[in-house]
């Protein structure tokens, strides 16, 4: 993260949230998230983009399965280079996840290619642009997305046990498409946001009060000034 005069205004206000961010800042470790999973967990992981995430579960959770969901067909590229060896473990998914399935224009970040992807969201990035300058929005493509409880239906998935969703601010309503699937939930880690990147995006607080009512909480906190990455647990 760029040290900036917003985040350093923000760290002074704000002492004890910036001393916990620097524990562990934006990663919360493997090793403290298996804590609360199975030893073999299904892993559902949204927003794969380059396939690191993806291959270090593979690594740390040798007898995982991952579903790895990436829609910007370059970003899916690189998912596949990073898995090839570990293919029989990982199933790759070309779709976005939303509370309803469709097809929809995704706003796809960086200056082509699958470099810079990673801000890709269904939503617009009027905050995103203002807060980060150096990162423009190029393109838009035509995206599936697809409800999880449908998906688990057609693809014969009957529980998952952890779930990685970093959505660029789409995450509570890829959330509102797993009503079903939430039931055998035991964790997730979920990027979230403080203030508004994106046009519609959901904030934290609105995510943590909805995660409550389904009998999740927070466990581990990696936030800084715009947000950062929530372990949530039953």
């Amino acid at each position: 993260m760029k040290i900036t005069t917003k985040h350093l205004l923000w760290a002074g206000v704000h002492p004890l949230k910036t001393l916990r961010y620097l524990k562990h800042r934006d990663n919360i470790p493997y090793d403290m998230i298996a804590e609360y999973l199975p030893s073999s967990p299904t892993i559902l992981e949204a927003g794969a983009a380059d396939g690191k995430n993806t291959a270090e579960m593979a690594d740390y959770w040798p007898q995982s399965f991952i579903h790895a969901f990436e829609p910007v067909p370059d970003a899916l590229l690189l998912v596949e280079d990073a898995t090839k060896q570990i293919s029989n473990r990982v199933k790759l998914y070309p779709y976005a996840l939303g509370s309803a399935s469709a097809h929809v224009q995704m706003n796809v970040s960086g200056t082509g290619g699958a470099d810079g992807t990673q801000s890709s969201s269904l939503l617009n990035p009027t905050g995103h642009l203002e807060e980060f300058e150096d990162i423009p929005f190029t393109r838009k493509i035509d995206v599936e997305v697809v409800r999880l409880d449908d998906w688990a239906l057609r693809e014969n998935v009957e529980k998952l046990d952890f779930l990685w969703l970093d959505l660029q601010g789409y995450e509570l309503e890829a959330l509102r498409g797993a009503e079903r699937l939430l039931d055998n939930v035991s964790a997730m880690h979920v990027e979230v946001s403080n203030q508004r990147l994106y046009d519609g995006g959901v904030l934290y607080p609105e995510l943590k009060a909805w995660l409550r009512q389904r009998g999740f909480r927070p466990v581990i906190n990696a936030t800084f000034r715009r947000g950062g990455n929530v372990l949530f647990a039953r």
